[in-house]
């Protein structure tokens, strides 16, 4: 090139520009390169580590941010809220606050105490497996078993004090590595970890992140997941204050089976409806159970699979239109439904415009509390639709069983769990709508086992604190003289039942009820003790 061009720069091969060399002692030219290569990588490190953990709610917080969502475990700071459901953002905040301030309140109180954490998805949206309403009522449903642990003696002497952790698992559970690594260090550490409860829904998630806690020597109290298998024999060290799913049956056959005055009914012909998504524990376990308890209505009928929606979100009625033309042809009187409540909504629906409207029906089903709302009765009743429900709760059950038509068998627990629910509800909070769905009850039951464990150790070693496989070792001791009085029942614990509840009460709930008002009640099915 010219001189003065961009050719050979001095001491550079031509057609290359190498800048002169500059007079720089050799100590700080050997310094600098790795200094500006370390902060690079501290800006990356920080680009990819910060924005995570400030989104939810800054390093210490518990929580880092995986896929959108806030996971990990708190203790009630920051609050935990569901995704786009803002209406229900305060009533969340408002539990957690009260959460925090009561755990703030043991640690300041200096004695002796130990944690219980809350697994589930903490942050819902509407297409997930749980609403934000059934969240919100799991939190206060514990929250209130807690406050009556530590300020009353219902649960026995009020100590150790309990702190309630809670643990995000994400929307759907299925983000609960983190959580269930940090539950591992709280039992290790300082922060004395005794029990987990929770696992309000029944999946492999579920399965998996309940076995590696079970690994760790922890026991855990389930909520709501029935799925047959989530239990002591299978995940050790695993119960449950919900039925199984083959309980849940037991209870619609022996209904379905009996008139309410211990008579024999008339034999039914039935048709299995059964969702073939998987991996789902709660429908493969049902449908199981159904085929097995309704092998003799079932026979010489195609069995109707369909492919369920998201978990919450509605089916669609022509999903079920091709399901609803068969039973109509097959003139059965008894559909069993095997799917989620959402798909439940678009069966009912398909049934209702089906050609067979002039012949009953009836709809069996399996849920934590009441599935078809009040608006729906006229409808139903209209099309000679009745959906009979196994519950682990029902809506007639009420503090004052001699004063409330129809509540008679309402267990002896429950009172006791409406009122301190009723103390932990905001200003104003109506403890009537807090209690249909069942989620209050579970997880204050869930609770209630787990501190009834942790106080039976405790008195036989009070000069120390329990360790969870002590906790652990004392869960099926809830039996005979110890059996828990909780809201859903007087439970008992036997290695027989697996972790699966003895005596519990399963009421089934015909919706609409029968011609000429409310059905008189009747006892319901009581799971075996043994």
């Amino acid at each position: 090139g010219e001189p003065g061009g961009f050719g050979g720069g001095i001491g550079g091969p031509p057609g290359e520009f190498v800048p002169p060399p500059r007079r720089t002692s050799r100590w700080l030219r050997r310094l600098v390169p790795p200094a500006i290569i370390s902060v690079a990588a501290l800006i990356i490190a920080a680009l990819v580590w910060v924005p995570p953990r400030v989104a939810c709610g800054g390093p210490g917080s518990g929580l880092v941010r995986e896929g959108g969502e806030c996971v990990g475990v708190t203790y009630g700071s920051p609050a935990l809220l569901p995704s786009g459901a803002e209406e229900w953002h305060e009533d969340f905040r408002a539990v957690q606050d009260a959460i925090r301030e009561e755990n703030d309140r043991v640690v300041a109180a200096g004695g002796r105490h130990v944690t219980i954490g809350l697994i589930s998805t903490l942050t819902p949206d509407e297409d997930g497996p749980l609403s934000p309403e059934r969240v919100l009522r799991s939190l206060q449903g514990a929250h209130a078993a807690r406050m009556r642990a530590n300020h009353s003696r219902d649960m026995g002497d009020p100590t150790p004090l309990i702190r309630l952790a809670l643990a995000n698992a994400g929307a759907r559970q299925d983000r609960w590595e983190t959580a269930v690594r940090r539950l591992k260090e709280m039992a290790r550490g300082e922060e004395r970890l005794v029990a987990v409860v929770g696992w309000a829904v029944s999946t492999e998630d579920t399965e998996r992140a309940a076995m590696e806690l079970s690994e760790a020597g922890i026991p855990m109290v389930a909520s709501v997941a029935s799925g047959d298998g989530l239990r002591h024999d299978r995940v050790p060290g695993l119960v449950r204050v919900t039925p199984s799913n083959t309980d849940f049956v037991a209870a619609l056959a022996e209904h379905l089976r009996n008139e309410g005055d211990g008579g024999e009914a008339p034999p039914r012909t039935a048709m299995l409806v059964y969702d073939v998504n998987e991996p789902d524990l709660h429908v493969s376990t049902l449908t199981a159970a159904m085929r097995r308890r309704f092998a003799e209505e079932l026979a010489g009928r195609p069995e109707q699979p369909f492919t369920g929606t998201r978990v919450t979100s509605d089916a669609s009625v022509a999903l079920f239109d091709p399901i609803v033309r068969n039973i109509c042809q097959s003139r059965v009187d008894t559909v069993l439904f095997s799917g989620r409540t959402g798909d439940l909504e678009g069966f009912l629906d398909a049934l209702v415009r089906r050609t067979c409207a002039d012949e009953s029906l009836s709809v069996l089903f399996v849920e934590t509390g009441p599935v078809v709302p009040a608006e729906r009765e006229a409808e139903l009743r209209r099309a000679q639709l009745t959906v009979v429900h196994a519950s682990a709760s029902d809506p007639r059950w009420s503090a004052d069983r001699d004063a409330d038509p129809g509540a008679e068998w309402t267990p002896e627990g429950f009172a006791g769990f409406r009122d301190a629910l009723a103390e932990v509800l905001p200003e104003g909070g109506d403890v009537t709508a807090a209690l249909p769905d069942g989620y209050a009850l579970a997880h204050h039951d869930a609770v209630m086992v787990a501190v009834e464990a942790i106080r039976v150790r405790n008195a036989a070693g009070p000069d120390r604190l329990p360790d969870p496989s002590e906790v652990r070792s004392e869960l099926f001791k809830l039996n005979t003289a110890n059996a828990v009085r909780a809201a859903g029942g007087t439970l008992s614990f036997t290695t027989s039942r697996a972790g699966d509840p003895g005596d519990k009460p399963i009421p089934v709930i015909e919706v609409p009820a029968p011609e000429g008002g409310d059905a008189p009640a009747r006892r319901p099915y009581t799971t075996p003790e043994l």
